[in-house]
């Protein structure tokens, strides 16, 4: 598979990623219904900060290796390292929204869900797949 297309891809994924946040905020603004329950905020809080600082530990081991010229992004086991890796740290920057979306519809107001949904979207942009992000400095290539 060439290079080009692995680089589509997991863009692909992560703008999907976004746009299903937009789409959370859309229902929750949206929704009229009475919230069912109590705010688990103080729990999902501690969940969502382990999955923030989760992205950045395994985008620096599963990824940090392209940037340095460890692993290459040309090769078919690289291409899948790459695609795993971002993945991964997607998902874990995508559970903090999900966090966010089940207590805003279990509490009232957006101060239920704005915090997670917000540092979930902030997260995603942080980690944007850039292709500069994967590829080593000149002097590497050498």
């Amino acid at each position: 598979m060439p290079v080009r297309p692995v680089f589509l891809t997991v863009f692909l994924i992560w703008s999907s990623l976004i746009i299903g946040q937009l789409l959370f905020i859309f229902v929750l603004t949206t929704d009229a219904s009475e919230p069912k329950g109590e705010s688990n905020a103080d729990i999902f809080a501690l969940v969502a900060g382990v999955n923030a600082a989760l992205t950045f530990v395994l985008r620096h081991f599963m990824l940090g290796g392209f940037a340095k010229g460890k692993v290459a992004i040309d090769t078919l086991s690289g291409q899948s390292f790459f695609m795993i890796g971002n993945v991964i740290v997607f998902a874990l920057s995508e559970s903090i929204g999900v966090l966010g979306f089940v207590n805003g519809l279990s509490s009232p107001g957006k101060d239920a869900w704005l915090p997670f949904i917000g540092g979930s979207i902030l997260l995603l942009l942080i980690h944007i797949p850039l292709p500069s992000r994967f590829t080593p400095p000149v002097s590497s290539r050498l």
